[in-house]
């Protein structure tokens, strides 16, 4: 869009770069330093991802002679590095899918952090409906549109009676408490995607083992785009296994693109209202059992 109207410049790692249309990466530049995350990085290889984010910062605002810098997924940390330099001469504007860090001594002094850095910040695209910023004007964006050209041919009316869940595994999904709460189950669970911490779908698998329940399926693997959506659009419901405290002030892809698809939704209360969305809403994760995936479910929507 943004092309039709501007001289633009794309800067991302190689990763991305590569996955992106010709027209689009005809005016692109790799980013010099690449982030690698994984379950079991050691206190040195955390300290200098954060280093190496700062350096692709530094490097973009010093570099880049564009009168607007539009950062993507970089959040807390573009706002770290904004409170600690002077403000760029460019335009600064940024997509930010949370509003904020609630809850705790540290994520006060990271949201003090966070407000002082947007009077550095000319504008925000907010991707929450109901997100506030302190100090900078933000405009509503979502961050997916339902497409029909893309989502119609996965949207599946005869559904599999299953539960997935989808996308990247890290620490902010309760993944042993899921298993857990399935293994009392007899329901098929799907769990697929990447895993930062590779020893932990050996532990699941072992857990789900152990429970009795041998519906539940774990794979550590990248799902292409395809495969992700034909799974997503197959499936009666998925399931969000988020923390409460961190979700219900986040968006997600998965949680979106399953309205998209005519897939029901699992999730804590707080998650689903955060979002604004309607599926099963829990409570604790006790209120998970047979009888609530296959008996009224509009008895339970947020």
């Amino acid at each position: 869009l943004l092309q039709k109207e501007y001289e633009t410049e794309v800067v991302a790692p190689a990763f991305i770069l590569k996955n992106l249309p010709e027209t689009v990466n005809a005016s692109a530049r790799e980013l010099p330093f690449h982030i690698v995350m994984k379950g079991q990085n050691s206190f040195f290889e955390k300290i200098n991802n954060k280093l190496n984010m700062f350096r692709n910062i530094k490097q973009v605002i010093k570099t880049s002679d564009a009168d607007i810098l539009w950062f993507f997924n970089v959040e807390y940390y573009l706002m770290l590095y904004l409170f600690l330099h002077r403000k760029p001469r460019q335009k600064v504007v940024c997509t930010l899918f949370l509003d904020g860090y609630h809850g705790g001594v540290v994520a006060k002094g990271k949201q003090w952090v966070f407000e002082k850095a947007q009077k550095k910040i000319s504008h925000i695209i907010s991707a929450g409906r109901n997100f506030k910023f302190a100090n900078c004007k933000s405009t509503f964006i979502p961050d997916y549109v339902c497409k029909e050209s893309v989502y119609a041919d996965y949207r599946t009316p005869e559904k599999k009676n299953e539960v997935v869940c989808l996308g990247t595994m890290g620490k902010g999904k309760q993944l042993e408490e899921l298993i857990t709460a399935f293994g009392k189950m007899k329901y098929p669970l799907l769990v697929a995607g990447r895993f930062y911490d590779k020893a932990q779908p050996g532990k699941l698998r072992k857990m789900a083992e152990e429970s009795g329940n041998g519906a539940i399926e774990i794979r550590d693997c990248y799902l292409s785009n395809e495969e992700y959506l034909r799974i997503l659009g197959e499936a009666k419901y998925v399931i969000l296994p988020y923390s409460p405290s961190q979700y219900k002030t986040q968006t997600s892809g998965v949680l979106q693109e399953a309205l998209f698809l005519d897939t029901i939704p699992i999730a804590f209360r707080d998650v689903l209202e955060g979002n604004g969305v309607s599926g099963i809403a829990l409570d604790t994760w006790e209120m998970l059992a047979d009888g609530l995936l296959q008996g009224d479910v509009e008895a339970v929507l947020a």
